[in-house]
């Protein structure tokens, strides 16, 4: 069943944007979305979801760092807290949620990009790229958790 987004905030955020700007052509974006719950075949209308973006940079060879973070460094870990509300009590499994993802990727992008202009970086998540992550990257299989 659809559901009606009842509210949404930042949930958490992890940004290192002078080394994501450096390395922008090493970045290597994730996109998760799925239910925040103990148990999610209890029925409720109410349920939490989150959306989480991550970024790696892979470090180049000749990089002291590159050892330390052989699967790249984390540039970016920023989740989107959604409300979800139904009209029946139903199960987190059985509610509609993808719908308004794109929303939620804009509002992450909107605050990625207004704290790497404060540390002098231009646009690291833009429309292009969102759009892009929103068509290829939902990873919905099991979830944000």
């Amino acid at each position: 069943m659809r559901a009606a987004l009842a509210a949404d905030r930042l949930y958490a955020l992890s940004i290192r944007p002078q080394e994501w700007d450096g390395l922008r052509e090493h970045a290597r974006l994730a996109l998760r979305w799925g239910p925040l719950a103990d148990d999610r075949a209890t029925p409720a209308r109410r349920h939490w979801f989150l959306l989480v973006v991550e970024c790696r940079v892979i470090l180049p060879a000749g990089d002291p760092l590159a050892t330390q973070h052989p699967d790249g460094m984390e540039v970016l870990r920023c989740g989107w807290e959604a409300e979800l509300e139904v009209p029946v009590d139903l199960p987190a499994t059985a509610v509609e949620s993808e719908d308004g993802v794109e929303g939620l990727l804009g509002k992450i992008a909107g605050v990625v990009n207004d704290v790497a202009g404060r540390a002098g970086v231009g646009e690291l998540l833009t429309p292009e790229i969102v759009r892009a992550l929103h068509r290829g990257g939902l990873k919905s299989a099991d979830r944000a958790d």
